[in-house]
């Protein structure tokens, strides 16, 4: 089964958490740290934007949110019994959705990445530095505020 929404959250997160160890090394100026801040919100939004349109593609496929997201944990899970009893009418419509989720995901990610260029950051450094914010306690402080101004 198709892993496209555990993918679309994995891509955020490896956006913010992988690292290049070149960079890591590196401090953080407040010119950085302030792009890094601007991409991570333009993130927010265009991840915040992905699950409406996620969720407007679910409300019109005819299945409801709630079995979606039980045939999607099932998918994930590799639940033999629930994916046994799915119907015919259910697994073509779960295969249209996750079609459209696929499709969908491309663009995201490369909105995700211009939203990082925009910001006068590489792909790299944002990682880097997003590697960075796991451990160092006054790097987030730094960002949260700059967040909060």
């Amino acid at each position: 089964m198709n892993t496209l929404l555990k993918q679309s959250k994995r891509l955020v997160f490896a956006l913010m958490f992988i690292s290049t160890a070149a960079f890591a090394q590196q401090e953080v100026t407040d010119v950085e740290l302030g792009n890094f801040a601007k991409a991570v919100i333009s993130i927010q939004e265009i991840n915040m934007e992905a699950q409406d349109t996620m969720m407007e593609v679910v409300n019109n496929s005819g299945i409801s949110l709630e079995r979606f997201n039980e045939l999607y944990g099932a998918a994930m899970m590799e639940d033999e019994v629930t994916l046994a009893a799915m119907t015919a009418e259910e697994s073509e419509k779960f295969d249209s959705i996750m079609a459209q989720f696929e499709a969908m995901y491309a663009v995201f990610e490369r909105q995700m990445e211009a939203a990082i260029a925009k910001e006068n950051i590489t792909l790299e450094r944002f990682e880097a530095i997003a590697e960075m914010m796991e451990s160092d306690f006054a790097l987030q402080m730094r960002l949260q505020a700059m967040m909060e101004e």
